[in-house]
């Protein structure tokens, strides 16, 4: 891993919640495992996709309060926007969000999303992958 310092995109932790419903650590849990002791970081865009998709905000955001989150400035969105203006194919907004902020805090970026792969510009560990 090139970086000590890691962004979870929402996918690692669906699954890491998924695992932990049935008892069964899987990859997720590995990984998470693995960054443990690094600085670890989500950003707005995690805690809006958890939460959205939540049916216990308190227990989400109690959840995610075992982790430092970061904030989306100018410096992200200049790069979001040309992360998207330059790509041969476009990721999602929220993708988009998370690989800029990945890259300008000089962060891996942990998740399972084909549209975080082949992008040289990005560090990116898929933990589906990576255990």
């Amino acid at each position: 891993m090139k970086s000590s310092t890691f962004l979870l995109d929402t996918s690692v932790l669906i699954e890491y919640g998924r695992e932990l419903e049935a008892g069964k650590p899987g990859p997720a849990h590995a990984t998470l495992d693995l960054v443990k002791n690094q600085r670890v970081y989500i950003s707005p865009v995690t805690v809006a996709e958890l939460l959205e998709g939540s049916d216990d905000e308190i227990a989400t955001m109690q959840f995610l309060a075992g982790f430092q989150a970061l904030t989306i400035g100018w410096q992200t969105a200049k790069r979001c926007a040309l992360n998207q203006s330059r790509a041969t194919q476009r990721m999602s907004e929220n993708d988009a969000w998370q690989a800029a902020l990945a890259v300008t805090g000089g962060h891996t970026l942990v998740g399972h999303d084909r549209a975080f792969e082949r992008r040289p510009w990005l560090t990116y560990l898929d933990y589906a992958k990576a255990i």
